[in-house]
C-alpha cells in the first residue's frame, strides 16, 4: 500500500512539474516571431552579401583583371527554428497551421541560402571569366524573387501570429499595457507602409523616382502622433515605462532621419538612384535596431504585469533596374510666385502663451534661419561661378567649352516648410494666414533660386554660352541680386510679425529667463539696426555711417544690471554650456567690439566687400550668443534671425572683347627658369596646370614669380627649395611658398576625446594666425561619409576657417578610404604651382585603406601633392598602414601631444620655400 501511494506521489509529482513548465499562448507565438527575426537577419546578411558582389562585378566590367571575391556565408542557425516547431502552449490545429508557415518559410530561407551558395562557388571558381557573368546575372535574378517572396510570406505569417494572438489577448483599451503595445504596433505598421513604398536599386547609377510626398506624408502622420503617444505611461511600472521613452526617442531619430532624406533630395540627387537607396538601408538600420528594439525591450519588461506579442523586423528586397523615367523638358525657370501680405492687426492676449503656440512660432524663425544658411551656400557658388564665367568669356579661352556649374549644397530646407504649416494650427486663426502665406512666399524665392540653378548646370553642360555669348548666364545672375534682396526684404516682414505675435502674450509670472532675454533682445535689435545702417552706407543709399551711441550705452546697462537681469539662474561657469552667464555677458562684450568695427567699415569697391567681416560677426557672435540664451530658457524666448551677405555675388562689369592670346610654346630641355605665372591662374573650374592647354596671362593681369621648371607633356612642374632642417618653426610664413592645404580630419566619435578633438582643433588654429592672402586651407571630414566641410578659402579669412575648425563635433563611424579620395581630389583642383601642395591626414588610429589608395598616394607623389599624417590620442599610435601611406606619399608622420600642437602644422606650412 505504501508503495502504490508512493508512485502516486511520484506520478503527481511530475505531471505538476511538466504542466508548470508548458509555455503560455504568448510565450510560443513570441518563438515563432523570434524564428521571423533569426530568419530576417539571415535574409539581411544575404542583401549586404549581394550590395558588395554587385559593386565588385561593377569593378570587373570597368576593369577585368579585377577579381570577384565573395565570404562563405556558413550554415543557416537552425536553433530558433527549431524552437518554434517545439512550442507547446497552443491548441494542435493552431499549431498545425502556424508549424506549416514555418516549415514552408524555412524552405524557403533555405533555397535563398543555397541560391547564394552557389553564387559564392560560382565567383571561387572563377566561371565568370570563363561565361563573362552570364550565370552570375541569372543568380542574381533567382535571389531578387526569393528576396521577394520572402518578404511576403513573412508578413502573411505574422498576421496569422496576430490573429492567434487576439484569441488569447483581446484588446481592452482601459488596459494601460495594451493600450501602449496598440500605439506601439500603430506606429510600427505605418513605418512599415512606409518602408514599402521604398525602393533599393542595384544599379545605383540610372535615375529613379524617389517618393518624396510619400515621405512628407509620413512625417507629419508621425509628429502628431509624437503628441499623443504614451499617455498611458503613469499606470506602467518601471522598467517598462520607459521604454515608452525609449520608443518616443527612437521614432524621432527617424523623423529627422526622414526630414534629413526630404531635403537632401535635390537635382544632384535626383540624377541617380543613391539618395533613394542610402535611405532606405538608413531606415531599415533604424527601425530594425532602435524602433523595434524599443518595442521588444517593453514587451519584455511587460511580461509580469501582461504577456504581450512582438513585432517582426523588416526585411530587405531589391529590383535590379529602376523603371525608366520621363525626360522632363528643361526650359526656362518661372518667376516665383509673390502675393502681397495680408495685413493683421495685433490684439493683446488675454492668457498666457501655450507651449505649442510658442514652438509654432518658433517654426518661422527656424525656417528663415535654415534658408539664409542654404541661401549664403549657393551665394559662395554664384560668386565662384561668375568669376568662371569671365575667365571664358574669352572666345579663344571659349574654343573647346570646360565652363561647369553645380549645387549639390543648396538644399531648400522643405521640411522645416512643412514642420511650420502642420504646427501652425497653434497660432491664433487671425494671424495664421498671414505668415503662413509670407512663408509660403519665400518658399517659392527658393524654388526659383533652385530652378535657375538647374538651369545653370543644363546651360553650361550642354556649351549654350559658346552660342549666346554668356547673355543667359548674365540674366541669370542679374535674377539672383533680385532675389537675393527681395528674400532679404520679406523674411524680415515675416520675423517682425511673428514677433508681434509672440509679444502680444502676456507673461503671468515674469521669471529671470524673461527679463534677461527681453534685455537682450533689444541689445540686438539695436545691433540689427546698425547692421542695416551699414549696408545703406555700402549700397550708396546713406552716405554715413550709423552711430552706435545705443550700443555701447546697452552693453553697459546689460554688463550694470547682469546679477539683477540673471537672479535665481544657476550660474555653472564657461566650461559648462547650460550656464546662460555666458551668452548673456558675451551679448554684451560682443556689443562693444560690433560698435568698435562699425567705425572700421570702409566704402565697398569691385575687389573687396567690407560687409563679409561685419555679416560674420553679426551672425556668429551676436545673433549665436542669443538664440543659444533661447535655447537655454526654460521660459519662451523667441531666438532671432540672421542676417544675409548682399554684397557676396556683386556682378561685375563685362569686359571689352579681348585680343587673342599667343599660345605657350612647346617646352624644351632648357634648365629651370624663372616663369611669369598668375597668383590664382584660373579659377576652379578653369585649368590649372601646364600642359592643359591654359594660355599665359595678358599683360593687365598681376603676376608674381614662382621657380619653375616646365617638364614636356608631364603635370610635375615645380622644382622646391627643401626648408633648412630646423624642427623649430619660425612665426612667420614669409619667404615660403604659397599654402594649398587640404586637412583631412577624422570627426568618427572616437576623436571624442580630450587628447584628440581639442589637440586637432588647437593645432589648426595655431596656424590661422600666420596665414597670407596666397595661402588657402581646405577642409574634408569624414564620419560616415567622407564630405568637403571647407572650400579652398584665403589666408585672409582666417575667422571663417577658425568658425569651421570651432564647430567640429566627433560622432558616426571612420571613412579614411573615401576620405583620402576626396582630398586628393580637392588638393588636385586648387592646385598651386610652385607651392606646397599637402593633404594633412589627421586621425586617432588604423581604418582600411585600399590598395587603389595606396597607388593613388603615390601618384599624386610624382605629381607635386604631398601626404603627411598626424595621429591623436593619449598613447603613442604605431600603425604600420599610416606610417605606410605616410612614407608613400612623402610626408610626415607625427603624433600630436599638448608639446607640439602648436608648431606641427605650422612646420607642414613651411614644407616649402619660395626661390
Amino acid at each position: 500500500m505504501q508503495y502504490v501511494f508512493l508512485c502516486l506521489l511520484i506520478f503527481s509529482s511530475v505531471w505538476a512539474t511538466a504542466h508548470s513548465l508548458q509555455e503560455t499562448p504568448q510565450q510560443s507565438l513570441n518563438q515563432y516571431v523570434a524564428f521571423l527575426n533569426q530568419s530576417t537577419d539571415e535574409v539581411i546578411n544575404r542583401f549586404r552579401m549581394i550590395q558588395t558582389y554587385v559593386e565588385q562585378v561593377e569593378r570587373y566590367r570597368e576593369k577585368p583583371t579585377f577579381q570577384l571575391r565573395l565570404p562563405s556565408s556558413g550554415p543557416l542557425e537552425e536553433y530558433y527554428y527549431k524552437k518554434a516547431l517545439a512550442a507547446d502552449g497552443l491548441t494542435p490545429a493552431e499549431k498545425q497551421r502556424l508549424t506549416a508557415s514555418t516549415q514552408a518559410l524555412w524552405q524557403l530561407l533555405t533555397k535563398l541560402d543555397e541560391t547564394g551558395k552557389t553564387l559564392e562557388t560560382y565567383v571561387r571558381l572563377q566561371d565568370y571569366q570563363r561565361d563573362n557573368l552570364k550565370q552570375s546575372d541569372a543568380l542574381i535574378g533567382q535571389m531578387q524573387t526569393l528576396f521577394n517572396q520572402f518578404s511576403q510570406d513573412k508578413e502573411t505569417f505574422y498576421k496569422q501570429i496576430q490573429r492567434v494572438y487576439r484569441r488569447y489577448q483581446p484588446y481592452l483599451p482601459t488596459n494601460a499595457y495594451l493600450h501602449t503595445e496598440k500605439e506601439m504596433e500603430d506606429v510600427l505598421q505605418r513605418q512599415k507602409q512606409l518602408f514599402d513604398s521604398l525602393s533599393y536599386y542595384l544599379n545605383e547609377g540610372a535615375k529613379a523616382a524617389w517618393p518624396v510626398e510619400t515621405v512628407q506624408k509620413s512625417i507629419l502622420a508621425d509628429e502628431k502622433i509624437l503628441l499623443v503617444l504614451g499617455k498611458a505611461k503613469s499606470g506602467i511600472d518601471y522598467p517598462a515605462s520607459d521604454m515608452i521613452n525609449s520608443f518616443k526617442s527612437a521614432l524621432q531619430t527617424i523623423q529627422a532621419l526622414k526630414r534629413g532624406a526630404v531635403d537632401d533630395y535635390t537635382f544632384a540627387a535626383r540624377q541617380s538612384s543613391r539618395h533613394g537607396n542610402a535611405f532606405y538601408l538608413s531606415f531599415l538600420n533604424h527601425y530594425n535596431n532602435d524602433l523595434l528594439a524599443a518595442q521588444q525591450s517593453f514587451v519584455q519588461y511587460s511580461t509580469s504585469a501582461k504577456q504581450l506579442l512582438n513585432s517582426p523586423k523588416l526585411s530587405p528586397a531589391f529590383a535590379l533596374d529602376p523603371p525608366q523615367q520621363t525626360a522632363q523638358a528643361s526650359g526656362r525657370t518661372q518667376p516665383f510666385a509673390d502675393a502681397k501680405p495680408i495685413s493683421f492687426t495685433i490684439k493683446p492676449a488675454t492668457t498666457p502663451q501655450e507651449l505649442t503656440t510658442f514652438r509654432a512660432l518658433s517654426n518661422y524663425v527656424e525656417f528663415i534661419n535654415e534658408s539664409l544658411r542654404q541661401q549664403h551656400k549657393l551665394q559662395m557658388l554664384l560668386r565662384n561661378y561668375q568669376s568662371s564665367a569671365d575667365y571664358y568669356r574669352n572666345q579663344f579661352r571659349t574654343r573647346k567649352g570646360g565652363l561647369t556649374y553645380s549645387h549639390e549644397e543648396f538644399k531648400i530646407p522643405l521640411s522645416e516648410y512643412q514642420l511650420l504649416v502642420s504646427e501652425s494650427r497653434y497660432v491664433p486663426q487671425p494671424y495664421r494666414a498671414s505668415i503662413n502665406g509670407q512663408a509660403e512666399v519665400l518658399l517659392n524665392i527658393l524654388n526659383e533660386m533652385d530652378g535657375l540653378s538647374i538651369e545653370l548646370i543644363t546651360y553650361t553642360a550642354e556649351n549654350q554660352y559658346l552660342q549666346d555669348g554668356l547673355k543667359r548666364s548674365d540674366a541669370i545672375l542679374d535674377r539672383y541680386l533680385y532675389l537675393f534682396d527681395t528674400f532679404d526684404q520679406k523674411k524680415e516682414r515675416l520675423y517682425q510679425d511673428v514677433r508681434r505675435i509672440h509679444e502680444s502674450y502676456p507673461v503671468a509670472s515674469p521669471t529671470s529667463w524673461h527679463v534677461a532675454g527681453k534685455a537682450l533682445l533689444q541689445t540686438i535689435d539695436n545691433n540689427r539696426d546698425v547692421l542695416f545702417g551699414i549696408k545703406a552706407f555700402l549700397k550708396g543709399e546713406t552716405s554715413q555711417l550709423p552711430t552706435t551711441d545705443k550700443l555701447v550705452t546697452d552693453a553697459r546697462t546689460l554688463i550694470r544690471d547682469e546679477y539683477q537681469n540673471l537672479k535665481g539662474l544657476q550660474r555653472y561657469g564657461r566650461s559648462n554650456g547650460l550656464c546662460p552667464y555666458s551668452p548673456y555677458e558675451d551679448v554684451a562684450e560682443k556689443s562693444l567690439r560690433f560698435a568698435e568695427k562699425t567705425g572700421s567699415v570702409k566704402p565697398a569697391d569691385s575687389r573687396t566687400n567690407p560687409f563679409e567681416s561685419i555679416y560674420y560677426f553679426y551672425n556668429n557672435e551676436l545673433i549665436y550668443e542669443y538664440n543659444k540664451f533661447s535655447e537655454l530658457a526654460k521660459a519662451g524666448v523667441l531666438k532671432a534671425v540672421n542676417q544675409p551677405d548682399l554684397f557676396i555675388l556683386r556682378r561685375n562689369s563685362l569686359p571689352k572683347p579681348s585680343q587673342p592670346i599667343p599660345q605657350k610654346t612647346e617646352p624644351t630641355t632648357q634648365p629651370p627658369v624663372a616663369v611669369v605665372v598668375q597668383p590664382n591662374p584660373t579659377p576652379s573650374d578653369a585649368p590649372a596646370r601646364l600642359g592643359t592647354g591654359a594660355p599665359d596671362p595678358t599683360p593687365s593681369e598681376p603676376v608674381i614669380q614662382r621657380d619653375t621648371v616646365y617638364v614636356d607633356r608631364t603635370r610635375v612642374d615645380t622644382v622646391f627649395i627643401d626648408r633648412s632642417g630646423t624642427s623649430t618653426p619660425t612665426n612667420s610664413l614669409a619667404g615660403f611658398a604659397p599654402n594649398n592645404l587640404v586637412l583631412l580630419l577624422d570627426v568618427s566619435s572616437s576623436m571624442d576625446s580630450p587628447f584628440k578633438m581639442p589637440l586637432l582643433k588647437q593645432s589648426v588654429k595655431s596656424l590661422l594666425k600666420l596665414l597670407r592672402p596666397e595661402d588657402q586651407v581646405s577642409v574634408v571630414v569624414y564620419s560616415g561619409k567622407a564630405k568637403v566641410a571647407l572650400k579652398p578659402t584665403p589666408g585672409n579669412k582666417a575667422d571663417e576657417i577658425a568658425r569651421l575648425i570651432d564647430e567640429l563635433r566627433s560622432d558616426g563611424d571612420t571613412d579614411g578610404d573615401e576620405g583620402i579620395r576626396l582630398a586628393y581630389k580637392l588638393a588636385n583642383r586648387h592646385y598651386i604651382r610652385a607651392g606646397n601642395n599637402r593633404i594633412v591626414l589627421a586621425t586617432d588610429g588604423e581604418f582600411p585603406i585600399s590598395n587603389d589608395v595606396y597607388r593613388l598616394v603615390a601618384e599624386n607623389v610624382r605629381q607635386d601633392v604631398y601626404l603627411t599624417v598626424f595621429t591623436f590620442g593619449r598613447n603613442q599610435i604605431n600603425s604600420q598602414k599610416l606610417r605606410r601611406i605616410a612614407v608613400a606619399g612623402k610626408g610626415n608622420y607625427v603624433h600630436i601631444t599638448p608639446v607640439n600642437a602648436r608648431q606641427q602644422l605650422v612646420l607642414e606650412a613651411q614644407a616649402k620655400k619660395e626661390p
